[in-house]
């Protein structure tokens, strides 16, 4: 044999030997990537669990309070809740026998709050305490969306079953028709960031917006599930979250910028959604089974302490 047919068996082994240590680290690379994207991703690591859970027969709206991001208030067909722990005891507050389908208290007056629903329309000055119903113009009471102002706490938004969209500059008290195209599926209104931008959740007609203050509206596409039963959005991170129906359903995250929705790792049918003006890490669901649960790192997690 000659001296290069011995170099040329030499060589191929060694170059075997790179080959398997370089494929090797590649895949061990994959494999550290694929476990990094499911620990990170908590709708495959399905580590989302109750805080607690509501024993009232409804589950229909959350808000933060403006100034305290452990307290939380709930309302349902029978009244307001409140919790002064993130979510995990719950109490009866001042409101009782009243429907609060719809929460908003905004920023600008922490003082101020708002408790919308079926033929309900009541505005508290004192945080809560107590509760004084409103005198309007509206055709009707019978409100199935409501949202207010972050920046005016005077400057309310409602969807008026059978009307449409109304806004008031006054607290509440004059209305001004803005649309009645929206369909009477509209359970949930937002503010986006400004009061130009309006989200509305329809139900199976999807996830509305409108960019002109509540006067046009068109449909977002792409959103998963098929439906939207909820939604809120952050001004703090520019987030928009929603609550979908159908095969896909569960809690998702739009980012200004982006162009994907993100999955937040709570899957199922949640009927509310708020996240803290004060920490837009701090979000609380709510699901048709009155389960809790809350976040404090942008859906990363949801934990049951």
């Amino acid at each position: 044999m000659s001296k290069a047919s011995k170099r040329k068996q030499q060589t191929r082994p060694r170059q075997m030997s790179r080959w398997l240590i370089v494929s090797g680290i590649i895949l061990l690379g994959l494999a550290l990537g694929g476990w990094w994207l499911y620990v990170r991703n908590p709708a495959q690591s399905g580590n989302a669990q109750p805080l607690s859970r509501l024993s009232t027969s409804d589950f229909h709206s959350l808000a933060f309070s403006p100034t305290e991001p452990d307290t939380v208030f709930f309302g349902h067909h029978g009244g307001l809740l409140v919790s002064r722990d993130g979510g995990r005891t719950w109490q009866s507050t001042a409101l009782q026998n009243a429907d609060a389908m719809a929460l908003a208290a905004p920023s600008a007056n922490p003082q101020v709050m708002y408790a919308a629903g079926h033929d309900v329309f009541l505005k508290s000055t004192d945080a809560g305490q107590t509760w004084q119903p409103v005198g309007t113009n509206l055709p009707g009471t019978d409100m199935h969306g409501f949202a207010v102002d972050p920046q005016d706490a005077n400057h309310v938004f409602a969807h008026v079953v059978g009307s449409g969209i109304f806004d008031s500059q006054d607290g509440g008290t004059t209305w001004t028709l803005l649309s009645s195209t929206v369909p009477d599926t509209t359970f949930n209104l937002a503010v986006g960031e400004t009061a130009q931008t309006l989200y509305a959740a329809a139900s199976q007609a999807g996830l509305l917006r409108s960019t002109d203050g509540g006067r046009n509206w068109s449909a977002i596409t792409g959103v998963p599930g098929a439906g939207v039963v909820a939604v809120a959005h952050s001004p703090a991170n520019k987030r928009l979250y929603v609550t979908t129906l159908g095969n896909g359903a569960g809690l998702y995250a739009f980012e200004d910028g982006g162009t994907h929705w993100i999955p937040l790792g709570l899957k199922g049918t949640l009927l509310a959604i708020a996240v803290s003006p004060r920490d837009p890490n701090r979000l609380i669901a709510v699901s048709d089974r009155g389960d809790i649960y809350a976040s404090r790192d942008g859906g990363l997690t949801w934990p049951n302490k």
